[in-house]
């Protein structure tokens, strides 16, 4: 089980955070400056291995996705471990947590991440020396379902590579996941997706 409120009681110990903040969606984050940051404009333009899980409608878009980096976890059979916050305006608030699909054995939980309620789906896959373990979580605000999902990919076709914990990489990102706020109300400012560092100094925007 994730110990989510260990994750919160730690994420202020992250160092050198970055703040990531959509004005026009009323929701941010903050993710540590090490890990890399990929704007929406490359996820919808790159390989397909960027996108996040699909909810099943159209309208569907990742705002960002965030990366662990391999030098972390040199010599094992890590491949990525990530976090993408996406939103679907074109769905209703049903649409948007049936969109977690729990299955015949999943449980759907629900966590609350700064005043705000998640429902969240964990999931496990893999085969031929391949595996990935992904968490999905949705929130249905300001005519918006937000989706957040966090997983780690492994491969070790040969089976020489040293295993990677994937709970330990899932913990890394819980410190993101814990720092997600959304606003209640949006206030429309025009097209802009800002990430800027704790100075208010840009670093990247779409």
């Amino acid at each position: 089980m994730p110990d989510f409120a260990k994750a919160s009681r730690e994420k202020a110990d992250l160092p050198k955070l970055i703040s990531y903040k959509s004005r026009d969606y009323g929701v941010s984050f903050a993710y540590p400056r090490q890990y890399a940051y990929l704007s929406a404009k490359i996820v919808a333009n790159g390989d397909s291995a960027l996108q996040p899980k699909s909810d099943g409608h159209d309208g569907q878009f990742t705002l960002a996705r965030i990366e662990v980096p391999k030098g972390f976890y040199p010599d094992t059979d890590f491949e990525s471990g990530y976090f993408t916050l996406s939103l679907n305006q074109d769905i209703s608030q049903d649409e948007c947590e049936a969109s977690l699909n729990a299955g015949k054995d999943g449980k759907v939980q629900t966590l609350s991440i700064n005043g705000v309620e998640f429902k969240w789906l964990e999931t496990d896959s893999g085969g031929r020396g391949a595996a990935e373990k992904v968490r999905n979580f949705v929130n249905f605000t300001n005519g918006t379902c937000y989706e957040l999902e966090m997983g780690i990919r492994t491969r070790n076709e040969d089976g020489l590579a040293r295993e990677v914990d994937p709970d330990q990489v899932l913990r890394r990102l819980d410190g993101i996941l814990m720092t997600v706020t959304i606003q209640p109300e949006t206030q429309k400012v025009g097209p802009q997706l800002e990430t800027s560092a704790e100075t208010k100094k840009p670093v990247a925007q779409n």
